[in-house]
């Protein structure tokens, strides 16, 4: 029995002690790359660190990398140098040139990996019916992107006549089979292969006019920076674009890609994942090359589309795509300060104000010409008929030209001053109306802006809320057709994204009626586009004291501290309270007035002087000693003082009516005092409370997105249910939308307080919020 016992250990320790040695011994991964440079350093670190988690415990891995620098020549160099080298398990090829070397290789000795290919069907390889490549020790990492499907979508979606393929300049001068693939076959759109070189402008230079499209293939080799550029300078040109690297690209700019998102980590894993399974024992060809099915959505870039000015022309079969940007709008950022002073200098309602300021101001000066010395200057010609002239004595003749020069001076006339007065208290009281009307306009100008920033920000919630109910759409359709859901899941998500895109419509027309409204009271075209920036930081640019926003609002009683600050800068600053005062004043000296005008006269001094310049055809009667008239200046000088004794009761009618003003006015005084402060606690109130809900509503965001991930996970793997799901992203949709809402309504109620205080704190300079801070904080820390 020992015997027995002891043959079975030997056997068990001839069986399984190669396979601990090999385990133990490192894995020897050669790494071909086209360059050494951006992109292949970054993705050839990721897949070193996938690798090297999955073999830690197996022995671990050595690497040795090579590059070819964009040489065809020292691509099949470097790959046949790896596949001979003895020291090399497996060969990882990276780049689009290697990648294509190793997908022609006739045979492969050892374990090869073409880790990025530009389109499988550029190398003619085609999937088995396992799903595996079918080539002995060889497999690749399937490519998401389909150049000619791509460009034959793109041409349906814009009818082009005249496409341009813009190709990195090492792909265009090293990669001849990829201009052969794309002219394989004819199309009714002729085809111009641009290379691009380090000076994308000078490319574009060269670009014939005739260009309507263009195909931008991944431009390797090139800063983030760089490829900006260029999808700016083809913006700018009005050339749609589609991007063969996806969604990437459509942040710097480009206009369309139907390549799904794959990152970096998700190629690199893929990667090691295949090593792994080599490191198991198995033959790459049996490998499956991808365990999900993407669907190929088209991802549009709507800020690009509205910079270029065109739609594609048959939009309807977008219906199901991904809009991106959709918020943004082309042209220069327009900040809040700007949209101020636009509606400060263009808007109708300030222009009326300001005219209204300019007649009282002008009123000022006619009561003040009244009490000026008024001169007048006239002449005249008079030709008499002969009777005429004989029953004059002598005094007239036939043709007689004559010069009149009269005087007439307010010597007092409290009437007359009073006029004076209160012109100059109804141009104050205008004054008052152009300070109220300047900041409605501040506070509707803000309020439409940050409406804006609102509607803009819920758009973007809509959208990605139908991108969400796509993706799990997707998700149910996968899971039906293998038998894991039933018909019953996808139908509901279909109903989910009917729901969802009516919602995104709303959203949609919401953000143009915002931006229509601003546009008015900017008083410009009603249709122009308005681009602002991104929202996050608008309450920094408002609410400056917000360090002292969360002290007064942690402690009982402060905000009322605070309501009293605010009511006592109000009596210093509010319009509404200065126009009820002058009104006040007017009326006080309209009854000074009237009191005088009972027992006071007015006086006047008046004169006129006369010149004959011409006197002929006079008749002198001889019998009667009459003087001739006189040759020389005549003229006379006068006071005059009247006062009116009986006029019906009527003054003092007038005196009585305009006491009983000064009541009204007073009374007027005392609510408008009460339904400012009212209005002043009732904000400080709301105020308190939406800041309080602004950190709330962002938590409960940040938890119903993170909950959202879960249960969507969860989905996936069948262990949560479909309504589960639908409940999710509900409440994640609907908490963003709260978290958005609750930070602007806090920015509101802070600049509605600031307008009922009388005044715009955060349009002061530096010197004045300062001492405005330090007298809030010597306020609040007063004790009562």
């Amino acid at each position: 029995m020992d015997r027995i016992n002891s043959f079975k250990k030997l056997i068990f320790m001839l069986v399984l002690f190669p396979t601990f040695l090999l385990g133990q011994n490192p894995l020897k991964i050669g790494i071909s790359k086209d360059a050494a440079t951006g992109e292949f350093e970054a993705l050839s670190r990721e897949i070193k660190s996938e690798i090297e988690a999955l073999t830690q415990a197996r022995g671990g891995v050595v690497f040795k990398e090579v590059t070819a620098e964009w040489q065809v020549d020292k691509v099949s160099e470097n790959l046949h140098e790896l596949l001979e080298d003895p020291e090399t398990d497996i060969v990882i090829t990276l780049g689009f040139l290697s990648s294509n070397a190793a997908a022609q290789l006739p045979a492969y000795p050892k374990p090869v990996i073409a880790a990025t290919l530009l389109d499988q069907t550029l190398q003619g390889l085609v999937a088995q019916a396992d799903s595996g490549s079918g080539i002995t020790n060889f497999t690749y990492i399937p490519s998401m992107i389909r150049l000619k499907d791509d460009m034959l979508a793109f041409h349906d979606l814009f009818g082009f006549k005249h496409l341009a393929v813009l190709i990195p300049e090492p792909l265009y001068t090293n990669f001849q089979p990829l201009l052969q693939f794309f002219s394989q076959q004819e199309h009714d759109f002729e085809l111009s292969f641009i290379p691009v070189g380090s000076a994308s402008k000078e490319a574009l230079e060269h670009l014939p006019s005739s260009i309507e499209a263009a195909f931008v293939l991944p431009m390797v080799h090139y800063r983030p920076a760089e490829i900006a550029a260029l999808y700016a300078e083809l913006n700018m040109r009005q050339i749609p674009t589609l991007a063969a690297s996806g969604p990437g690209d459509l942040q710097l700019g480009a206009s369309l890609t139907f390549t799904p998102q794959f990152t970096l980590l998700q190629m690199a894993r893929e990667v090691a994942l295949r090593v792994l399974k080599v490191r198991e024992g198995i033959n790459l060809s049996e490998i499956p090359l991808s365990r999900h099915q993407n669907k190929r959505t088209p991802l549009v870039n709507m800020e690009s589309m509205r910079k270029i000015g065109k739609f594609p022309a048959k939009w309807q079969k977008l219906e199901d795509a991904i809009l991106i940007n959709i918020e943004k709008m082309p042209g220069e950022s327009l900040e809040l300060r700007q949209a101020i002073a636009l509606a400060l200098e263009n808007n109708l309602k300030g222009k009326i104000t300001d005219k209204d300021l300019l007649m009282a101001q002008k009123d000022v000066r006619i009561a003040k010409a009244n009490i000026m010395p008024q001169i007048e200057v006239s002449g005249s010609a008079l030709q008499l008929s002969q009777n005429l002239v004989e029953v004059s004595m002598g005094q007239r003749g036939e043709f007689t030209v004559t010069g009149t020069a009269s005087l007439k001076q307010v010597l007092y006339s409290d009437a007359a001053f009073a006029n004076i007065a209160l012109k100059k208290l109804a141009a104050q009281y205008e004054q008052h109306s152009s300070r109220q009307t300047l900041l409605n306009i501040v506070s509707e100008v803000t309020g439409a802006y940050i409406s804006l920033l609102f509607t803009r920000n819920n758009l973007q919630i809509k959208n990605e809320n139908v991108y969400a109910s796509l993706q799990n759409l997707e998700m149910a359709k996968a899971k039906e057709q293998s038998g894991e859901a039933g018909v019953s899941d996808v139908n509901r998500w279909i109903t989910e994204m009917s729901i969802n895109k009516m919602e995104l419509n709303d959203a949609k027309a919401a953000y143009k009626a915002a931006m229509y409204q601003l546009n008015e009271l900017l008083n410009q075209p009603i249709g122009n586009h308005i681009a602002v920036d991104d929202s996050t930081k608008i309450d920094e640019s408002i609410v400056f004291d917000q360090n002292i926003l969360g002290v007064y609002f942690s402690k009982p009683g402060l905000e009322e501290k605070y309501a009293d600050f605010l009511i006592s800068e109000m009596y210093d600053w509010s319009p509404e309270l200065q126009q009820l005062l002058t009104a006040g004043e007017m009326i006080d000296r309209k009854k000074s007035m009237q009191i005088r005008q009972l027992f006071i006269p007015e006086v006047a001094l008046f004169g006129q002087a006369d010149q004959a310049f011409v006197r002929e055809g006079t008749m002198a009667i001889p019998n009667l000693p009459i003087p001739p008239p006189p040759d020389d200046i005549t003229w006379y000088l006068g006071v005059k003082m009247s006062l009116p004794i009986f006029e019906g009761g009527r003054k003092r009618a007038e005196v009585q009516r305009t006491t009983i003003e000064q009541e009204k006015i007073a009374w007027q005084k005392d609510d408008l005092l009460n339904n400012i402060e009212k209005g002043l606690r009732t904000n400080v109130q709301r105020l308190k409370a939406s800041y309080k809900e602004l950190e709330l509503a962002q938590e409960a965001a940040r938890a119903a997105n993170e909950n959202y991930k879960i249960v969507q996970a969860a989905y996936a793997q069948g262990v949560t249910t479909v309504v589960q799901l639908i409940d999710a992203q509900n409440v994640m949709t609907r908490s963003k939308y709260m978290a958005a809402s609750a930070f602007y309504q806090y920015i509101l109620d802070y600049v509605k307080t600031e307008r009922m205080q009388g005044r715009f704190i955060f349009l002061t300079d530096e010197s004045q919020r300062q001492d405005y801070t330090n007298r809030l904080l010597n306020h609040l820390n007063t004790e009562e």
